[in-house]
């Protein structure tokens, strides 16, 4: 009876330290990211086509909540939503244009505002508190697009809905029980947006982002 109950207490013993290991949890944190913004796409007027390209770089930063999910002592799932809490501007340009008729020039600005991304994260426990995990989401964002032409090529302020789909890869690395870094590549591919300027040309751009990002988390 004296051995049932000793092993009765040891299984208790093991199974209140196995539980904690395995415990799901939330994670809070903040985000620096690099971003390279790039475009390509094309400009219609009175049936003549122009293609066109572009990109910009630009830094900004987030943050990011999520549920982690703890499936086995090697995999995690986690459930998380990045969030920008202010405007990026992605770019700002100016130039001078000469044509047969007109001299002038124009300027262009280009902002995200309102950006979050919903995403699922797995990833695989190396061992010693090092992590590597690949991740997926949703991303949508308000666009603003304003430009201002002392020449002839017309003006355009509009706002619009950006939405896309990201896919990346990283690497976790635990500081102690609660604290973590990460290091991460992510690729976003945006739907093509299409405007039409105040002088009917047509604009339409296919764009995609581009980042490296640092993150700092703490988990509950």
């Amino acid at each position: 009876m004296n051995k049932i109950a000793k092993l009765s207490a040891v299984s208790l013993l093991l199974a209140s330290v196995s539980i904690p290991a395995l415990a799901d949890n939330y994670n809070v944190g903040l985000s620096g990211s690099y971003g390279s913004f790039e475009a390509s796409g094309s400009e219609t007027k009175d049936g003549i086509k122009k293609n066109r390209e572009g990109d910009a770089e630009f830094p900004f930063a987030s943050i990011f909540v999520e549920y982690n999910k703890t499936m086995s002592k090697e995999w995690d799932v986690a459930f998380g939503l990045d969030y920008i809490p202010f405007s990026a501007e992605i770019d700002s340009r100016s130039d001078t244009q000469t044509n047969d008729t007109t001299t002038g020039s124009r300027s262009a600005t280009l902002d995200l505002k309102n950006h979050f991304t919903a995403y699922i994260q797995p990833s695989y426990n190396l061992g010693n508190g090092l992590a590597v995990f690949g991740k997926i989401g949703y991303s949508h964002a308000d666009l603003e697009i304003s430009t201002s032409n002392l020449s002839n090529s017309g003006t355009l302020n509009k706002k619009d809905d950006l939405e896309g789909y990201l896919a990346g890869i990283g690497i976790q690395k635990n500081i102690d029980k609660t604290m973590f870094v990460r290091f991460e590549a992510n690729y976003t591919d945006y739907d093509t947006v299409t405007y039409t300027n105040s002088n009917g040309t047509l604009i339409a751009a296919d764009p995609e982002l581009w980042t490296a990002k640092i993150s700092i988390g703490k988990s509950f």
